[in-house]
């Protein structure tokens, strides 16, 4: 019953958002036509209605995880390599896990369940008090430690440095840096990309360990995570050899399935309309 009503909705929210909407049309169709140029203009529109699915879907899934019972949520999240996170909890090594807006990151949200590291992420809070509040509840009632994003950086960088703790910093790295940081770029999907680093630095800074996490779909709101190993000791990295990986790596996933990622996002805010 509870994934009936989900695909329902789905629909409904797929059907306002392609044609009643027509969400981020514009944007959608700009990025997949830089980041895989010279398709067919069919080829284009399978990939944006293939998106707009994907989005509807993932507006849904947080809402059918956290009501799921928990045999039925270990249907929708399932985790492979997490012998990985136990040898490394058994070594004492702290932990900064690279995720990316693609598949859904929510579902990361059980991680506290899988290990024995405390995980923490960073939150941005919203202007409606009232989703705000629901949002946090969804995101930490599995254990996950909220870090708001004011004075993110100098928190986490704490946490990850302290000698009575043994974290597991769980960050999504893929998006645009802020306004008036230092912008380091890198090619990513045929174009040239500005990164943030804070990530790198903050995993350099306390010689963490530094994990990538992708996923892939198995079925209709399932996915599968899995853990890769960038850095065993951060500090003895070149700076932007870790942020250079795991672009690397993401991008090799998004062009093997590409609907799965952010397309409404605009990642390339600022930079030239040329691919690089």
């Amino acid at each position: 019953m509870l994934l009936f009503i989900a695909k329902g909705l789905s629909f409904v929210l797929f059907v306002i958002l392609r044609y009643g909407l027509r969400y981020r049309y514009r944007m959608i169709i700009t990025n997949l036509t830089r980041a895989f140029p010279g398709r067919s203009t069919l080829e284009y529109q399978e990939l944006l209605n293939g998106y707009y699915r994907h989005i509807s879907d993932l507006c849904v899934e947080p809402f059918l995880f956290f009501c799921a019972s928990d045999a039925h949520r270990e249907q929708l999240a399932r985790f492979t390599n997490l012998g990985l996170l136990s040898t490394l909890h058994q070594a004492h090594r702290p932990v900064v896990l690279l995720a990316s807006h693609y598949g859904n990151w929510e579902y990361l949200a059980k991680l506290p369940q899988l290990t024995d590291y405390p995980v923490y992420t960073a939150y941005s809070p919203i202007k409606n008090h009232w989703l705000n509040r629901l949002l946090i509840y969804l995101r930490s009632r599995l254990g996950m430690s909220l870090i708001p994003k004011q004075n993110f950086y100098r928190q986490a960088l704490m946490v990850l440095r302290d000698p009575h703790n043994l974290p597991l910093l769980l960050l999504i790295a893929d998006q645009r840096p802020g306004p008036g940081s230092t912008k380091h770029h890198l090619p990513f999907l045929h174009q040239d990309t500005a990164v943030q680093i804070g990530a790198e630095r903050m995993a350099m800074l306390s010689n963490a360990t530094v994990l990538s996490i992708e996923a892939r779909q198995t079925d209709r709101f399932q996915y599968q995570f899995t853990f890769r190993l960038l850095s065993e000791q951060a500090a003895k990295t070149v700076p932007l050899a870790i942020t250079r990986q795991y672009y690397q790596a993401l991008e090799r996933v998004i062009t093997h399935a590409p609907v799965f990622w952010l397309w409404s996002h605009n990642r390339w805010k600022g930079m030239a309309a040329e691919p690089a």
